[in-house]
């Protein structure tokens, strides 16, 4: 069976609840400890094994693809101002993005289903993996498991976590039961209003989608006149015989998806990031 080679970033959002600040700056470019959420996600994606990766962007965030590109220019001031560590991140940010083969595409989207159809026409992959960048997975992350999954039932699959109910419009929500060891998806449901759907898990924004997730994802672009959810894509395959399943994710994230929680990551990621120095020195 094909394996899961490519990973597409969609980051053509307005991000509004960021207003007006996401006007002049892409909220993927906002800092989380030293790096941006955008490189994080790279970072993600690379530790993941993914060798090839696409970020979908507007023309307004061409920010996005600057902070990935080389400067000659910069580097040599840098370098003649003995401006070592600055020259290094410099460095590292084009050079994460030539390990990973990174490629833009650069469109005004219907959301990230959309985002998902330009990567596929790009590459011509029947499977990609999705990964949205509002949360930071730092160390150990889903995507073998969704891979292992996806090889396991033939079907696409997705990353669910626990989450508290009050929260629920801000995320798609998954109603799953338990079927041979594994957590099976039997409702899909985009943001709901309190109380639509009874679940104690959220998408998690990692995704491995396949070919019935770009028919149905085709099809909804055909109507869409607001976002392009693919949420919607995986629902309308729930019916399908072999299902859909998920992987629960436990790992350590910060949500940056909110000023609110972007702000409370900001403060747990430094602790946490000291922490994790602290561990390595003693190891």
């Amino acid at each position: 069976m094909q394996h899961v080679r490519c990973v597409v970033i969609p980051s053509a959002g307005l991000g509004t609840r960021f207003l007006p600040l996401t006007k002049v700056v892409p909220k993927e470019l906002l800092p989380l400890g030293e790096w941006p959420l955008i490189h994080h996600a790279l970072l993600e994606a690379e530790r993941a094994g993914f060798g090839e990766a696409i970020i979908v962007i507007s023309p307004s965030k061409r920010a996005i693809r600057s902070y990935f590109e080389g400067d000659d220019d910069l580097e040599r001031v840098l370098e003649a101002r003995g401006q070592v560590l600055a020259l290094e991140r410099v460095r590292a940010a084009r050079a994460i993005g030539n390990r990973m083969r990174l490629h833009f595409v650069e469109k005004e989207t219907h959301g990230p289903g959309e985002a998902v159809l330009l990567a596929h026409r790009l590459t011509g992959d029947e499977i990609l993996g999705v990964l949205l960048p509002d949360d930071v997975v730092p160390g150990a992350h889903p995507w073998h498991d969704l891979e292992n999954l996806r090889q396991a039932t033939g079907m696409a699959t997705l990353a669910v976590r626990t989450f508290p109910a009050r929260e629920a419009g801000r995320y798609g929500v998954a109603a799953c039961s338990h079927e041979g060891g594994r957590l099976r998806i039997r409702q899909l449901i985009e943001k709901p209003a309190p109380g639509t759907i009874a679940s104690a898990y959220r998408i998690f924004g990692r995704y491995i989608v396949t070919a019935p997730i770009m028919a149905a994802l085709e099809s909804g672009l055909r109507r869409v006149e607001d976002e392009l959810q693919l949420t919607d894509a995986y629902a309308s395959c729930l019916a399908h015989p072999q299902g859909v399943f998920a992987t629960e994710f436990t790992g350590e994230t910060f949500d940056c998806g909110t000023p609110a929680e972007y702000s409370r990551s900001v403060t747990r990621y430094a602790a946490w990031s000291a922490s994790a120095t602290a561990a390595a020195g003693v190891g």
